[in-house]
């Protein structure tokens, strides 16, 4: 059975603009303090990564892919940098209202990917800002650790939780 830490992404590795929500150009992508050495120092304990992110309407008129991409592309080229990798990024690209079975607490992005993979879920967690990202971590079977919205990483009340529950 594998460990695997299930990341928000937005609010929790990268800054979320407040007055827009999007991180639709490069010049708005500004990677939190503490991630790179947080996602460095899980990975050394054998964590594996795994990504999983609600972006508003993506791909539509109003959100266009490539505006998306282009910076979601940075981000993943200097966690590279960092030797950072993750094994799996799911995004869901619906509204809230569009009530689809793909966006975070539902677990339609990751049901079938889940059967195919050996998730050890009383070591495994869900990292995010959100009450969705609970929510997930409650209907996924895993440990839920919450940040503040751009708050910095929390690597040392992960240490403690990891330590305290043996996770």
């Amino acid at each position: 059975m594998k460990k695997y830490a299930f990341l928000d992404r937005d609010g929790a590795l990268i800054n979320e603009p407040q007055t827009d929500y999007q991180v639709d150009s490069i010049k708005k992508l500004q990677i939190l303090d503490g991630v790179l050495e947080g996602l460095g120092w899980l990975q050394q304990q054998g964590y594996i990564l795994v990504m999983i992110t609600n972006q508003n309407g993506v791909g539509t008129k109003a959100f266009p892919y490539s505006d998306f991409d282009a910076p979601h592309q940075r981000m993943l080229e200097m966690f590279a940098e960092n030797d950072i990798q993750f094994e799996r990024i799911f995004i869901c690209p619906h509204f809230p209202e569009d009530k689809c079975l793909c966006r975070k607490p539902e677990t339609g992005l990751v049901e079938y990917w889940l059967t195919t993979v050996d998730v050890d879920k009383e070591r495994s967690f869900m990292y995010g800002d959100r009450n969705s990202d609970r929510e997930f971590a409650k209907n996924i079977g895993v440990q839920f650790i919450q940040t503040k919205t751009n708050n910095e990483f929390q690597i040392e009340r992960i240490r403690t939780l990891i330590s305290k529950y043996n996770l």
